[in-house]
C-alpha cells in the first residue's frame, strides 16, 4: 500500500512546496512592511522550512548543535545533494545562514523577493569581476557577525560521493577572520534527488562537526584549509572518499 501511494503523495508534496513558499513570502513580506523590522523576514525562514517539512512528511534531525555559538558569525561548509539541503539547514542550525545564489534566481517569482528580504547574495557567474565583488560581500557580512553558508563543491551531486571543494568559501573566511563550521546533510537526494521533480516523504540528518577556529584558519595556507575542511564535511556527510575514476 506505502508503494502504491508514495507517487500521488510526492506529487502533492510537489504542490504543497510551491503552495507553502509562495503564501510564506508573501506573508513574511507583508509582515515586513508592517511591522517595519528589517530582520522579520530573515527569522520567518526557520517557521518556513520547518513547516514545509512538517507538511510534506520530511523528518529533520540535527546534531551537534553545541558546536555552534549564536553569539558569532561563522562561514559554514555543507554538501550540497538536494535543493532541499538550504530549508534542512535553515531548519536545523542554530543561527539562519545567509547564502550565495546565482543573480538568475532573483528574477524568479516569490523566491526573488524571498531572496531580498532574506538578505543574501548575488552572484553573477558570467563575470569574474562580479563574482570577486560576491565573494568581498560576503566577507563583509561575515565580518559584521553574519552567518553565510557556502556549498564548495559548486553544484548539486548525486550524494554518492562528495565533489571536490573550491577554494571562495575559504578565501572569505581568512579575509573575515572567521571560525569556519563544517556541515554534513545526509538523506536530502533521497527525499528531493537532483533533477528529481517530486518531494517524497523520509528523513533527513544535519551533523554540525566542531569549528576550524580563527586561529586555524590565518596559520594554515588555503589549499590545506580547503583539503582540511573537504575531509571533515566528507566524514560528517558519511561520503566515501573523492576519486577521479
Amino acid at each position: 500500500m506505502r508503494s502504491v501511494l508514495a507517487l500521488p503523495r510526492a506529487i502533492l508534496n510537489s504542490f504543497f512546496l510551491a503552495g507553502w513558499t509562495a503564501l510564506s513570502v508573501s506573508f513574511g513580506a507583508l509582515a515586513t512592511f508592517v511591522s517595519r523590522d528589517s530582520e522579520l523576514f530573515y527569522r520567518w525562514q526557520r517557521p518556513w522550512a520547518k513547516g514545509l517539512f512538517r507538511l510534506c512528511g520530511v523528518r529533520v534531525s540535527v546534531t551537534g548543535t553545541e558546536h555552534m555559538d549564536t553569539a558569532r558569525g561563522y562561514v559554514v561548509v555543507a554538501n550540497h545533494q538536494s535543493h532541499l539541503d538550504i530549508p534542512a539547514l535553515f531548519a536545523t542550525l542554530p543561527t539562519i545562514p545567509r547564502f550565495l545564489a546565482k543573480r538568475e534566481l532573483w528574477k524568479v517569482p516569490f523566491l526573488g523577493a524571498a531572496l531580498r528580504l532574506g538578505r543574501h547574495i548575488a552572484v553573477d557567474r558570467s563575470s569574474g569581476k562580479s563574482a570577486r565583488g560576491s565573494i568581498e560581500a560576503a566577507a563583509q557580512r561575515v565580518e559584521q557577525g553574519a552567518t553565510v553558508l557556502f556549498f564548495p563543491e559548486g553544484t548539486r551531486g548525486d550524494g554518492t560521493r562528495l565533489g571536490k571543494f573550491k577554494s571562495g568559501a575559504f578565501h572569505v573566511a581568512k579575509a573575515a577572520r572567521s571560525a569556519i563550521l563544517p556541515v554534513g546533510v545526509i538523506g536530502s537526494r533521497n527525499v528531493l534527488p537532483k533533477h528529481g521533480r517530486f518531494l517524497r516523504p523520509g528523513l533527513i540528518r544535519v551533523k554540525i562537526g566542531q569549528p576550524i577556529e580563527v586561529r586555524d584558519v590565518e596559520c594554515t595556507d588555503v589549499k590545506s584549509l580547503t583539503d582540511r575542511v573537504e575531509r571533515h564535511v566528507r566524514e560528517l556527510a558519511e561520503l566515501p572518499e573523492f576519486s577521479e575514476a
